[in-house]
């Protein structure tokens, strides 16, 4: 077979040594995005590949973290299509997971494989989405990552619509090698992770026909409070959000807040203006502790000169462990809950001390007691497993390659979670909220500032669980082959099959089952199927330099109609340093098992902003504090006041809402339309260059709109989704301040939706990479510049029966992403220099999203400025030494001139409620990471 320029130059560009020294060696590879073996590596689907060294070069400590640290990835915080982290992902069902994301389409269009093969979804979804959590995987244990960056459905099935990123491990590994790690924020020393892992392997392939590898990768990650960190974020925040760092009136042992003063017992330090405050950020975490031990053993065994056996064993147990906030109690606090046994709403209502209370000294019934549950023990902790097992046999036979096999894989995750209300236990040790009046209310078993005994605090905070198990057999096979020649140019086809059983178990504990647990949703699942495919793929050369390939796969699910996602795609090499592709592929996704089966979903959101009541509530706190402050210091009149302000911006600014949800019989597949056209070229010797430009389409969404959403477009699209309750009784304004500040609206009460393909999405970009190598008298010199440009990205709106504004650079979609990285490798001694680059976005998201435009963020008092998040550069320092035989020393430094990140205030008030910090790399900023591996054999 005749080889391209292109490809050599690909080969010649990463060898360790010049061309010119070495002869290169054609061997046919398989690269990702094909079932057909060739001897090209630049195929008509733009392929982005990492190398181990690639990998080392970004000081990084985890898959999660390398896959998010390309360009083509995206990192949402919110939405259908948000990316999932383990230490943001603690609100979530999917608690624990972390997921990753091509082209902001989010995890359920991104197919991840592990050496060419699927995993187990994770065991809980992200409502509704079932995504592959990477945690799972060791990063030691990977020798190269290649990415798909444009679909993938016609080789690899569903889930493929925005690519597929495929993790290979190490093969024909010998020897024995020990590596550890431990990573450090210079600015706040509390945020630190460690790994060690230990990776061995016998015998050679080649040589005694056998090979065994085993690896085993230890990661540990400490828990950081944002009351460690809060002076090492920017100090503007203030500026913007006046109780942003604040402390509150909830607190332990608590406010009497008529009396004017702090309950017995508060230490003198927290006794401000007579009340007992609290640092709430004490027990607000920014990053949760995390500990993970990853096994993953392959082997391979001639079995005869064209046969070969093959396994693999892959066992996880990650633990995620997040500290919750001590809840908060005080009169006027209101949550609401669906009962999953009975399908009604309820209501809990902090309800105040009674006039017989021995600590309400009034006199006053009802009185406003401020309260913190210190002794809840609010925690979270998540543990999950997975495994994949399988076994299998390949060779060649007349010149074809097969190879067929077998497997089993599953995960399973349990959520024990305390620091909430048994509403049967509260109204037995506290009492009966419902009551018109109880004399013994926060009398009884429970003692406001006190000891308590252990089964008090059990019964009134009991632990409630949600399990899910995963569990997946497969059998697949493919022989892939020349069947014919043209022009001395082989005909390669490949065939094969893929059949699969799945089920999904989702249980939540009898406290949620049965509605006792207050403001806390349930997740319930039962599903199982079976279902198929069978593909075909073809190299067909038209000519002596252009090339066709073409595949199909049709996959059959239960209650679907068989599905056809075809591909052609063309490679053209018209002179020695020029190759143009493109292709055009069709994309599917078949709906989970939690959209398909029968599905019971009950969820409480928090942090819900109320454009409706927000605005006045913002503009009666604020005249509230004004006339706290006109008074003398030390009136007792100031406290009040100052309470009532907190209250009515929580109640409406960070408020939390009941929300429904659930499977929809009548769904069907989403699909997609994508396409690619580019080119590679070399300017000038041992330099190539990328450009392709790719576009997709994708219909039939399997979605819903988030609470939020639904409440922010409640005149729009979600007219009659948005339950509130009336004006009377109103829990943060008076009939007279109704019509004072323009109060028309009641305060929340729930949503209601329903998984439905209601949506499409249009994205489209361009991609660009540069690489080069070059000798010179210091050492080796290579380049890798690596971007992508976001030009669209609209999202169907069904109310407008339209797409809506073009989100490329509004919030959460910059337009361009991009890397440039520089190494020198002289002697023993090897430097590298990564410049990193993302645009700025407006705040604004959609054209329904009236809270963050240019009019609303004047209205803050924010300038046009702050109404938008500026671009970021950071710059990255990898270094590695191996003037010890057997040994490499490196050191990493992330954002070497410590560089503080873009203030975001949309994230501070939208997700943190003026209060709450949101960004960790604002905290940490540069860290430092030291590494030591050894080879002992």
């Amino acid at each position: 077979m005749q080889r391209s320029a292109i490809s050599l130059a690909v080969l010649a560009l990463w060898a360790n040594a010049s061309a010119a020294q070495n002869e290169v060696t054609l061997e046919k590879v398989q690269v990702t995005g094909s079932n057909i073996s060739r001897v090209e590596n630049e195929t008509a689907t733009p392929t982005l590949v990492l190398t181990r060294k690639d990998i080392e070069r970004t000081g990084l400590a985890t898959v999660k973290e390398v896959l998010d640290s390309l360009v083509g990835t995206s990192q949402l915080p919110t939405g259908s299509n948000r990316t999932l982290s383990d230490i943001t992902s603690g609100a979530s069902y999917a608690a624990g997971s972390s997921a990753v994301s091509l082209r902001h389409l989010g995890p359920q269009a991104t197919l991840v494989l592990l050496n060419s093969r699927r995993l187990a979804p994770y065991a809980m979804h992200d409502d509704p989405t079932m995504v592959t959590d990477v945690n799972a995987l060791p990063l030691s244990a990977v020798e190269r990552i290649e990415v798909l960056r444009n679909g993938g459905s016609a080789v690899y099935g569903s889930d493929a619509i925005a690519g597929v990123i495929n993790i290979i491990t190490k093969q024909n590994f010998t020897g024995l090698t020990l590596r550890a790690s431990h990573e450090q924020s210079t600015e706040a020393q509390d945020f630190r992770a460690s790994t060690a892992g230990l990776t061995a392997g016998f015998g050679d392939l080649a040589e005694d026909g056998f090979n065994v590898m085993m690896n085993v990768e230890f990661y540990k990650r400490s828990s950081v409070m944002w009351s460690d960190v809060m002076t090492k974020l920017d100090p503007a925040i203030p500026n913007y959000f006046p109780s942003f760092g604040s402390p509150s009136t909830y607190s332990y042992p608590g406010n009497i807040i008529e009396a004017g003063g702090a309950i017995a017992g508060c230490p003198a330090a927290q006794t401000i203006d007579g009340l007992c405050m609290y640092d709430r950020y004490s027990r607000l975490e920014a990053q949760p502790s995390s500990e993970r031990a990853n096994l993953l053993l392959n082997g391979r065994i001639n079995i005869q000169p064209d046969l070969q056996g093959f396994g693999e064993v892959m066992v996880s147990s990650n633990q995620t462990l997040y500290t919750l906030a001590d809840p908060a109690y005080g009169l006027g606090g209101f949550s609401s809950w669906f009962d999953p046994s009975t399908g009604a709403t309820r209501q809990f209502y902090e309800r105040g001390l009674p006039k017989e209370h021995p600590l309400n000294p009034t006199g006053i019934d009802e009185v406003d007691f401020r309260y913190r549950f210190s002794d809840a023990n609010s925690q979270q902790k998540v543990d999950s497993k997975a495994y994949r097992v399988l076994g299998g046999l390949r060779g060649l036979h007349r010149g074809f390659d097969w190879e067929g096999a077998a497997g089993v894989m599953g995960s399973t995750v349990v959520n024990d979670t305390r620091g909430a209300y048994s509403d049967s236990a509260f109204k037995t040790l506290i009492g009966d909220y419902n009551l018109a009046h109880d004399p013994l209310f926060f009398n009884r078993g429970y003692r406001i500032g006190q000891p308590n005994s252990a089964d008090v605090l059990n019964a009134l905070f009991p632990v409630f669980t949600h399990t899910g198990r995963m569990k997946q057999a497969f059998v697949d096979g493919k022989v892939s082959g020349p069947v014919s020649a043209i022009q001395g140019r082989p005909v390669d086809i490949a065939l094969g099959f893929d059949l699969r059983h799945e089920s999904l178990d989702i249980t939540p504990s009898a406290n949620l089952a049965s509605g006792d647990i207050v403001g806390y949703g349930v997740a319930e699942t039962h599903g199982k199927r079976t279902f198929g495919s069978l593909f075909a793929e073809v190299n067909l050369p038209l000519a002596e330099t252009l090339e066709m390939q073409a595949a199909a796969r049709l996959d059959k699910y239960p209650n679907f109609d068989v599905n056809l996602s075809p591909k052609v795609g063309l490679r053209f090499v018209p002179t020695k340093s020029l190759l143009l592709r493109g292709t055009v592929e069709a994309g599917f996704r078949a709906p989970n098992l939690v959209e398909s089966s029968t599905t019971t979903l009950y969820s409480y959101d928090n942090n819900i902003v109320d454009p409706k009541r927000c605005p006045q509530a913002t503009a009666l706190a604020t005249d509230l504090r004004a006339q706290a402050n006109a008074l003398p210091e030390g009136d007792p009149a100031r406290v009040p006041l100052i309470a009532r302000a907190d209250i009515v911006e929580t109640q409406e600014c960070v408020a939390g809402v009941a929300a429904v949800r659930g499977s929809n019989t009548e769904l069907k597949p989403e699909t997609s339309l994508g396409t690619t056209l580019g080119m590679v070229f070399e300017p000038v010797d041992n330099v190539q260059v990328e450009i392709d430009a790719w576009r997709i389409q994708r219909r039939d969404e399997i979605g819903y709109m988030t609470p939020q959403s639904l409440i922010n477009s409640e005149d729009g699209e979600g007219a009659g989704k948005v339950q509130r309750v009336g004006l009377t009784n109103d829990r943060s304004f008076s009939a007279a301040e109704q019509v004072m500040y323009g109060v028309t609206a009641g305060a929340l009460s729930g949503t209601f939706g329903q998984y439905q393909n209601s949506a499409k999405t249009l994205a489209q970009g361009v991609d660009i990479g540069l690489r080069s190598r070059s000798l010179t008298s210091v050492g080796a010199v290579t380049t890798s510049l690596q971007a992508t440009f976001l030009d669209t990205f609209r999202q169907y709106s069904t109310a407008n029966a339209d797409y809506g504004d073009n989100l490329a650079g509004r919030y959460g979609y910059p337009r361009w992403r991009a890397y440039l990285t520089t190494a020198l490798e002289s002697g023993p001694y090897s430097n590298a220099l990564r410049l990193n680059f993302t645009s700025g976005t407006k705040l604004q998201s959609d054209y329904y999203d009236s809270l963050y435009t240019t009019e609303a963020c004047a209205s803050y008092g924010w300038t046009a400025q702050d109404c938008s998040v500026r671009y970021q550069v950071t710059l990255d320092w990898a270094f590695a030494w191996t003037g010890i035989k057997n040994m490499v020393v490196g050191l990493n430094v992330r954002n070497l001139l410590n560089t503080r990140p873009p203030l975001d205030l949309r994230a501070i008030d939208e997700s943190g409620g003026g209060i709450i910090p949101q960004s960790l790399s604002d905290a940490y900023r540069r860290t430092v990471r030291l590494s030591l591996e050894y080879k002992f054999l």
